[in-house]
């Protein structure tokens, strides 16, 4: 009886929390989530015989709340995950289509016109804060 109670009552707390322990709240349609923060996009380039990041702050995009993003200029949309294809289907970047690494759900590559990925990559900064300019 008294693990039910103890049951009932985190149950409790984590719906009031807005989760199951996790800080998510960009969700989709489908119910899929993604966590809520700034994912910053690079190409990798060759510097003297060494790759090496470079900034494309074009398609970055922050999860903001459930569906909703905001891109690296502070316009603001609205996003589909499906089949771990990210849709942006409002705002600046829309039409901006990414495909999620179906093993790592915060790493994303921007696809092109014809669905093919590019060079272009964009992962979850947990160090960027989603209300700063980034």
């Amino acid at each position: 009886m008294r693990g039910a109670i103890v049951l009932i009552a985190v149950s409790a707390l984590l719906s009031a929390c807005g989760g199951a322990g996790d800080a998510s709240g960009g969700r989709a349609a489908q119910g899929v989530v993604l966590p809520l923060g700034v994912y910053e996009c690079d190409a990798p380039i060759m510097i003297g015989g060494m790759v090496s990041a470079n900034p494309q702050t074009g398609p970055m995009f922050g999860v903001t709340g459930p569906g909703r993003y905001r891109d690296f200029d502070g316009g603001e949309g609205r996003f589909e995950l499906a089949d771990h294809v990210l849709s942006m289907t409002s705002g600046p970047l829309e039409g901006t289509r990414y495909r999620q690494d179906p093993e790592m759900e915060t790493y994303f590559q921007l696809l092109d016109e014809n669905g093919e990925v590019g060079d272009i990559r964009c992962l979850l900064n947990t160090s960027k804060d989603i209300n700063a300019p980034w």
